[in-house]
């Protein structure tokens, strides 16, 4: 199946953005590991607009945002 991937801030360090070609049943968790997003970096996902947990599974045609939540002092 084929999804959009679309990263955000220091995100694009590690993904750019482009159409993926990735297996039925994958989910978030599965594509940020796919992408080698570190998992200290902290992230919303939104897939096609609405905002999704990691365990949400992709769908074809699906466009994934992925931002990256800041804090700091």
């Amino acid at each position: 199946m084929r999804i959009r991937v679309r990263p955000a801030g220091i995100i694009r360090r590690y993904a750019e953005e482009k159409d993926m070609e990735v297996s039925a049943g994958l989910t978030i968790r599965g594509l940020i590991s796919l992408l080698a997003i570190p998992s200290e970096l902290k992230l919303m996902v939104f897939v096609n607009g609405q905002r999704k947990d990691a365990d949400e599974i992709l769908e074809d045609g699906n466009e994934v945002r992925l931002i990256t939540l800041l804090s700091g002092g």
